[in-house]
Order: structure tokens, then sequence, then C-alpha cells
């Protein structure tokens, strides 16, 4: 992690003589109004929240983001669309929730991709996704100002699971392409927000999740988890940083860098968190006598090759997704590669 780190204070240095120039000749405070979609008390609330007060730095004021917590402005199915019209300025969300407004945003969570942060960091910021993405929001009225790394995502279940098989018959929360995957599986995949997970898996309403493992504690999965399923189906899961892009627009090039400045390194920084997120879930799981269970190879290939697959079928639907696809097929060949 020690590249993260040099890229942490990289970023810092090319950006500071623009910087400088803010806060002298301010006017008046520009208020950018930016709903979570989950809790002020979870991994994201830290998130956005720290983006908060980077973007107050450095901006030297100039700029507050102020902050909104689930369904306080709009609901999580309506958020994007709103920023997209200007009710809301910003939002904090993972891409899964919107695919259908934006195609693009499904290849953010092919399953079975990047292997760690650090990949996930490169593909973005240094080998194009990030412009590829950028383009695909803009034409719906919206600025993807970053992304940000939110630990490993995978399964946890009310049921113990010994394989593969284990999953048929069963009902999931999977989202976006994580449903394909979950249907190959055998089990039935069911969309449903975060904030509602907890509820339905103390009902029985479903029998386990796809969602960041860190849950164990923020969300105290512990009390409705009986089984943590690893590899993780993302590692790590990404949530991204949107803004009106209208509002974008009409800011100067100055705060613009602040506030890309402030989401990069709130990216860098989550890349270190992840790890610890995903070393505190499993040491919580142990403690609460949750079973972990690591596929066996030949199950992680078959897994491989049914997320694969899904890849395609994904690439099918649009033109934009094609060519997101191929770009990430493109990056983790050059990796193979090294």
């Amino acid at each position: 992690m020690k590249s993260i780190l040099l890229k942490i204070f990289a970023s810092a240095a090319l950006v500071c003589f623009s910087l400088a120039l803010l806060g002298a000749n301010a006017e008046a405070k520009t208020v950018i109004r930016l709903q979570c979609v989950y809790p002020e008390t979870s991994n994201g609330g830290l998130m956005v929240k720290t983006f908060a007060k980077k973007v107050d730095k450095y901006t030297k004021g100039e700029v507050e983001v102020k902050l909104f917590w689930p369904n306080q402005l709009v609901k999580v199915k309506e958020a994007y669309t709103a920023v997209s019209k200007g009710m809301v300025d910003a939002l904090y969300a993972a891409a899964i929730y919107y695919g259908g407004i934006v195609p693009a945003a499904k290849s953010e969570f092919l399953p079975m991709t990047w292997a760690s942060p650090e990949d996930a960091y490169d593909l973005f910021y240094n080998f194009g996704y990030m412009e590829l993405l950028r383009e695909a929001n803009s034409a719906k009225g919206v600025w993807l100002l970053g992304t940000t790394f939110s630990g490993s995502m995978g399964f946890m279940t009310n049921f113990e699971v010994t394989g593969l098989d284990s999953f048929k018959g069963k009902k999931i929360r999977a989202m976006s392409v994580d449903a394909s995957l979950v249907r190959e599986l055998g089990a039935s995949p069911v969309a449903m927000p975060g904030t509602e997970m907890y509820a339905a898996m103390k009902r029985g309403t479903i029998d386990g999740v796809i969602y960041p493992y860190y849950i164990i504690n923020t969300y105290k999965f512990f009390e409705v988890t009986t089984c943590i399923t690893l590899p993780g189906i993302h590692t790590p899961n990404m949530v991204d940083m949107y803004m009106n892009q209208k509002l974008w627009n009409s800011l100067s090039p100055q705060v613009q860098q602040a506030l890309e400045r402030a989401c990069q390194e709130v990216c860098l920084l989550s890349a270190l968190w992840s790890e610890k997120w995903n070393s505190d879930a499993l040491v919580t799981a142990k403690k609460k006598d949750i079973k972990i269970m690591e596929l066996n190879e030949a199950d992680q290939a078959k897994l491989r090759t049914m997320a694969r697959a899904d890849w395609k079928k994904t690439a099918a639907q649009s033109l934009e997704l094609q060519k997101a696809v191929a770009l990430i097929e493109k990056f983790l060949d050059s990796k193979k590669a090294k």
C-alpha cells in the first residue's frame, strides 16, 4: 500500500498552486447539497464526511458540502434522476442502482474483475475508465466526480455454504450483473436498497446478500448472518460521487480542481480503509461463531467462468457497455501479461 500513500502526496502537490488562488477573492459561499444513500454511521457516511471536510479545506471555505442521509431529500431509486434535474446537487451511491439509466454503470459491477484496490485505482484513474464513465454520465446531465472503494463485497447468508450448489433455491439480495450470476447459481435474485436488507434477513424474506463484508459490524449483520463466503465477488466494491452537470460547469476551474482533489484523496484513503474493514468484519465473524467458508479452487474457477459469460451478455446490451467491458478486459489482460 506504499504506492497508494505516494499517490496521495503526489496528487496534493499537483494542485497546490491552483488551490492557493482560492479564498482571497471569494464573494459568496457555494453550498452543495449532497445526499448519501448510506446511513450516517456507515462507512459511506465516513467517506462523505471526509470529502466534505477536504472540500472546505481546499476551497478555503468557499464551498460547503451540506450532507443529507438516506431518503432525506429523495428516495434512493430517484436520487440519480434528481441530480440530473438539479433537484439534488450531488449524490454518493453505488452505480449498481442506476444501470437502467446509464448502461455503462453496469460495467462497474461486473463480478470477479479487479483483485485489489490498487488495480481498481489504476483502471479508473490511469487506464481511461473514468473518462469513459464520465462521458456516459454527462449524456444524462450528471458529472461523475470520482469513485471510492468500500471493501470487498461477497455473499453473507443465513444458511451454511459448502460449495456453489448450496445457493440453489435460495433468495439472494443481488443487483445488476450480480443478479445474473445469482440466477446461474440456481438462486433467485432480489433487488432492494441496502437499508432494507437487515429486516429482510431477519424476517426470512431473503436468505442472503451480496454486499460489503463490513456490514457485519456497521449494520449489525452478525445478528442475522451465519456464514460468510470467500472470495469476494467484488474486491473492492466501488461507490461513486456524482454532481449535477450544470452546477459542475458553473464552478471555476480552481473549485473544480479542489473538488476533484478531495474526491481522489478520499478514493486513495479508502483503499487503505477497505483492507481494515475487511479484516475487522472477519474478526467479528469469528467472535460471533459465524462460519467463514472459502470456496475451493474448482468452485472459484467455475464462478469466474460464470462471471465472464455474464460480462459478454452485459456487453451485448449497448454500445457503451461494449466499450466499457472491452476496456476492462484489456486492462485485466495487461495485468496478466506483466
